[in-house]
């Protein structure tokens, strides 16, 4: 036996961070385990919304100054832009900044912060076995962790969720691919300054282009069951940007949720969360939010359940029903209402639909603002 511990936290990501940080600040005994040596790479476009920030500071203890102060945050525009196909449908301004991170960075900070509050980090451990029903996990170097609790925060392509008995079919209907090329700013053909979404390319999916400090990061995603042809159009969408060979370009592709969320991600004694559990926000695929938010929600509910010896499945459910999965439904009529308007829409309409309100669908996506009619969202 390599340790017995209150709670088992699978993946040092911003979910398992969070929820590491959480527990071990309330005194409970927290092993994270993390297959990868920190920092490490992590594919993502790194933005970071305002309803993000209150959630980092809440737990964490850095406002928006302290992620600035220590590099943290690298770009900041209250700028946005939305285009269909090459056509500008948008150029707006939001009240509140869309700020931008380098994962390798930001996950590291995070993963610190648990550290320091306590939490018992293994890193370059590789979790291969799980016993889902008493919490505990064996890993690649014949080491056995034991908890009251497991939190599966160990990413889209979980371990911990090979184990359980969930609903692998509708799993893979709303599963998303995506491709990323990061440029150096210098070699992208013009100055980017704003965050860039471009539709119409995919029946259910978009283009983006971000800037960040130095560099530019472009990509594209889009929901397998409903996209052909997916490198195609994003070798094609750049060479319209002026890149003369993007074939060439080194290139890197990882898999999203996207729609796919379980409205019960509790398993005995393991709770999933974050894109292990695919709660991700399926219109624009926003996931770092939610990925903090889960991991303290399941954190926070399994603490009340140990210290009150009462199950905690309830605690977390709750949380999530009332706060967070009314966002992603609504979100996903939202996109399916878009995605499905864009042949008999174009970019005209669009342009007019967009005109009037481009405050409001930035306040939705910072989450003052909710997807469901744009009324104003209160979170705890």
């Amino acid at each position: 036996m390599s340790g017995k511990f209150d709670v088992i936290v699978a993946g040092g990501g911003p979910t398992g961070s969070t929820a590491a940080c959480i527990l071990a600040g309330k005194g409970f005994k927290v092993a994270l385990i993390d297959k990868a040596e920190f920092p490490r790479k992590k594919l993502c476009g790194g933005l970071i919304t305002y309803k993000t920030t209150q959630v980092l500071e809440k737990v964490f203890g850095c406002d928006v100054d302290c992620l600035r102060s220590r590099g943290i945050i690298n770009f900041e525009s209250p700028e946005y832009s939305i285009n269909y196909r090459d056509h500008n449908i948008r150029d707006a301004q939001s009240s509140i900044p869309f700020r931008f991170v380098d994962r390798v960075d930001f996950d590291y900070f995070l993963l610190q912060k648990a550290a320091n509050a306590g939490a018992h980090i293994f890193t370059g451990e590789e979790i291969v076995q799980c016993n889902y029903m008493d919490a505990e996990v064996k890993t690649k170097s014949n080491r056995i962790y034991k908890g009251e609790y497991l939190i599966g925060a160990d990413g889209v392509n979980s371990t911990i969720r090979r184990f359980l008995p969930y609903d692998k079919r509708k799993w893979q209907a709303d599963m998303a691919s995506t491709i990323e090329i990061i440029f150096d700013a210098a070699d992208y053909p013009r100055e980017v300054l704003k965050p860039e979404l471009y539709i119409g390319h995919l029946r259910a999916g978009y283009i983006w282009v971000f800037p960040a400090a130095g560099k530019v990061v472009t990509g594209i995603g889009a929901l397998n069951r409903a996209t052909v042809n997916f490198k195609k159009i994003f070798m094609d969408f750049l060479r319209s940007q002026g890149i003369a060979d993007p074939e060439s370009l080194p290139m890197k592709g990882y898999p999203l949720p996207y729609g796919n969320y379980m409205e019960n991600p509790c398993f005995g004694r393991t709770f999933l969360a974050g894109d292990a559990a695919g709660i991700v926000e399926p219109l624009f695929g926003e996931g770092i939010f939610y990925a903090l938010q889960s991991g303290r929600y399941a954190a926070e509910a399994i603490a009340k359940g140990l210290s009150e010896n009462r199950n905690p499945e309830k605690f977390y459910l709750e949380r999530l029903e009332k706060y967070v999965f009314p966002e992603l439904r609504y979100s996903n009529r939202l996109r399916w209402t878009l995605f499905y308007s864009q042949p008999l829409l174009k970019h005209m309409s669009f342009k007019m639909a967009f005109k009037s309100m481009p405050r409001l669908l930035a306040d939705m996506v910072h989450g003052v603002r909710s997807y469901k009619f744009l009324l104003k969202k209160e979170w705890d």
